[in-house]
């Protein structure tokens, strides 16, 4: 017995000492290189770990992360790893160890690993530059009678043809102890340059790179830019110039001392371009391996339609001087250029990028009209010679206005009103919660225990909102006023929109005040008893309307489908409409001029789809009703599916609501049920089922069909057929396959159609 209780005291005693292994991800660096250094060290015991850890010689520490797993069942044990990440200082062969570990009354020692610091030569750069800045900072010079600090700045080149890119690299210099001491970044500036166009480059945060001078590491900082020169000759380079602050002692709160160094002025030297081989039609484009494309589409159209013509140009150079081509527009088009599309990108470290020229051409002529060839003259910096990058010819084929079409009944006119429908603004305007809680607080208050009634709070009149707000007030009360004539209802409509779009612009752009004060202006001389100030507001409002559109910097310059549609480019006008009707589905308007414009290019599926959207939002407008009669469903099955509610659904729930909230009125000041607070409830709660009833109806995934289509067995076009579905009539859809779509036709009709064929409702133009 007694030696059984000496023999449990002596074995806790000799515990086993804990496992300590080191590792390293590299055994030869340079000066500046990163190593992780990791410590794991495994016990078959629970009790905490303590890591002394050894002199780290030539590195110096940049980070430390730890972890422990400890671990119960089925046996205990505790995991300990600590990773550190080290950064090569000094060269030579350094030993890293040992490490010794204690846990409890137990002591462990791991064996030392080397490392071997290469020593001589630039150091490395970061990962992040590109091989063109790396090249240029490895072989940069350093500043003269280089101290603990410097500035430099290395140009790429000191002598280039007009337009090659120069690279300018400001560098900044801090010897390693230097800048250890650094309690905050140096602060470097960069030169300017007059006569260029610069792109500043983005460059990694920290040290970019290091180098050896005269026995002495040194941190190199950088700032890039990438210049072209505009005009022939000796372009200047000013100072660049560096600050920084060194504390005098290595208290935290010492005080520092400031340093400010500036480089000597540089330059280089821009070359014209040869007038050897110089195209006669050469512009002035200058860049590596440039290439031009073109498209035109649709490919056929017809008379009086738009076309839309696109010329790519890419390639390696300045890509915002490249001009436009030169294009020999075929008689028979109206040609109108928009605005230019640039994408940069950097290939190697050089600039590259497309920039790709727009056209909107209308067809006033029919037959088949060719575009001619395309030449594109540009200055090779490759081999410095004169180039011309080409592109065929496209040909359109534009056929006669059909004598079908010309005879179709005209459709209402286009609108530019603005206004949602009333009910809809006021349902959108209250978030849903708040509509819930009118719902059901007052369910609950009649059912919950009286509470005392108190004497309501005297409350301070809420504070005035922004001025551009008010206007926009204002402006809505005027253009409710029937004596409004409609130009200058038109016109104050255009006013709003440009106040909406200033209220909801990024901070800082436009002015408020001078629109506020543009607005008030205006209302001012549509006062009632002021006719001379209602001529004269009629006589200034396109001067009105040019100074907002210069005042406002968040609208674009493209051309508005309200002017394709008065130019006859009727399907150019739908897309804009269509892309207007995605941005606001709410406004019926929207729809109403994209089933305009769409009946007038000929696709009736379009224009029926979007014309039942608009009655759907406005029910009762008379232009949508008669713009609804022009296309007719194919048959009785689509006029079913594209029914119309004489209410909306916003308004039957508004209505609803009303009855709701006036039958629990009544039951709280009767103090009873009364049989016509009851019959209130009720309407009210049918309204409701109502409302919700229709917008189930609206949500089907229903689709206009464009033109006949045969009904096949699976998506594929050698499938065998099915069924039929007749132009502009409507299928229900259910799955999607690639280019195809499972829907339902009715009669237990069931098959797959094309996509391109059908005008989707619920869901309108996700495609």
């Amino acid at each position: 017995m007694i030696a059984a209780l000496l023999l449990g005291l002596v074995l806790p005693q000799q515990a086993t000492a804990p496992d300590v292994m080191l590792a390293v991800d590299r055994d030869r660096v340079a000066p500046g290189e990163a190593i992780t250094f990791t410590i794991r060290v495994s016990s078959s015991q629970a009790d905490p770990i303590r890591v002394e850890l050894p002199t780290l010689g030539g590195f110096e520490l940049h980070s430390r992360s730890e972890r422990s797993d400890v671990t119960r069942d089925p046996a205990p044990g505790r995991t300990t790893t600590i990773q550190l990440e080290l950064r090569a200082t000094t060269p030579g062969e350094w030993r890293l160890g040992p490490v010794i570990v204690h846990q409890g009354a137990v002591t462990a020692q791991s064996d030392p690993v080397t490392v071997t610091v290469e020593g001589g030569g630039p150091g490395p750069v970061s990962a992040g530059l590109s091989s063109r800045l790396a090249r240029i900072i490895q072989r940069a010079t350093p500043p003269p009678a280089l101290g603990q600090a410097g500035i430099s700045v290395a140009i790429s080149d000191q002598a280039v043809p007009l337009g090659e890119q120069v690279d300018v690299v400001t560098i900044a210099w801090f010897e390693r102890a230097l800048r250890q001491q650094l309690r905050r970044a140096p602060t470097v500036e960069s030169p300017r340059i007059e006569g260029v166009w610069s792109y500043p480059q983005p460059v990694p945060g920290g040290i970019a790179a290091t180098r050896e001078v005269s026995g002495r590491w040194y941190d190199l900082f950088v700032l890039h830019q990438v210049v072209f020169p505009l005009t022939p000759g000796r372009v200047a380079v000013s100072p660049a110039r560096l600050q920084y602050s060194v504390p005098l002692a290595y208290q935290f709160f010492s005080q520092e001392e400031s340093y400010k160094l500036e480089t000597r002025p540089a330059a280089f030297l821009a070359e014209a371009l040869p007038a050897e081989g110089r195209d006669p039609t050469f512009a002035g484009a200058v860049g590596r391996d440039l290439a031009v494309s073109e498209t035109v589409s649709p490919a056929a159209g017809k008379q009086g339609e738009a076309f839309a013509a696109e010329i790519a140009v890419r390639g390696e150079g300045n890509v915002a001087l490249w001009p436009a081509p030169d294009i020999r527009w075929p008689p028979g088009f109206r040609v109108y250029p928009e605005a230019a599309q640039e994408r940069l990108s950097m290939k190697d470290g050089r600039l590259a990028g497309t920039k790709v020229f727009r056209y909107m051409m209308v067809a006033d002529s029919a037959g088949a009209l060719g575009l001619p060839a395309l030449r594109y003259p540009y200055f090779d910096l490759g081999d410095g010679r004169y180039r011309v990058a080409g592109a065929a010819g496209a040909l359109v084929v534009v056929a006669p206005r059909g004598e079908t079409v010309a005879s179709r009944a005209e459709p209402p006119p286009i609108r530019l009103d603005l206004r949602r429908p009333v009910a809809l603004a006021f349902r959108n305007a209250v978030p849903g919660v708040v509509w819930w809680v009118m719902a059901l607080l007052p369910p609950l208050l009649v059912a919950g225990p009286r509470l005392p009634r108190r004497r309501p709070a005297v409350t301070a009149p809420p504070p005035a909102g922004d001025p551009l707000a008010r206007a926009e007030r204002r402006l809505t009360e005027a253009l409710r006023r029937p004596d409004v004539p409609p130009p200058d209802k038109a016109t104050l409509q255009e006013l709003k929109l440009r106040v909406q779009a200033a209220r909801f612009a990024p901070a800082g752009v436009g002015n408020a005040g001078a629109l506020a004060r543009a607005v008030d202006a205006a209302l001012a001389r549509m006062a009632p008893g002021n006719p001379a100030g209602q001529r004269r507001w009629r006589e200034r409002t396109g001067i009105l309307v040019v100074l907002l559109l210069t005042q406002s910097a968040v609208l674009g310059s493209q051309t508005q489908p309200e002017e394709y549609y008065q130019a006859g480019a009727y399907r150019s006008a739908a897309e804009g409409f269509r892309r207007r009707a995605l941005a606001a589905p709410d406004m019926p308007t929207h729809w109403f001029n994209l089933g305009n414009a769409a009946y007038r290019a000929g696709d009736d599926a379009l224009a029926l789809a979007a014309w039942v959207r608009a009655a759907r939002l406005s029910p009762r407008d008379g232009g949508i009703r008669r713009a609804r009669l022009l296309v007719a469903p194919a048959d009785q099955l689509a006029a079913d599916d594209l029914r119309i509610s004489p209410v909306t659904p916003p308004e039957l729930w508004l209505l609803g609501l009303v009855a709701w909230l006036v039958g629990w009125a009544g039951i709280m000041w009767s103090r009873r049920l009364r049989g016509r607070w009851a019959v209130l409830l009720a309407g009210g709660a049918l309204l409701a089922a109502a409302a919700a009833g229709v917008e189930h109806w609206y949500s089907a995934r229903i689709a206009v069909v464009r033109v006949n289509q045969l009904l096949r067995l699976s998506p594929h076009e050698l499938a065998p057929a099915v069924g039929e579905v007749p132009r502009l009539g409507t299928v229900h859809l259910s799955q999607a396959r690639g280019d195809w779509v499972l829907v339902d036709a009715g009669a237990s009709q069931r098959g797959w159609l094309r996509k391109d064929g059908l005008e989707p409702l619920a869901g309108f133009f996700a495609r």
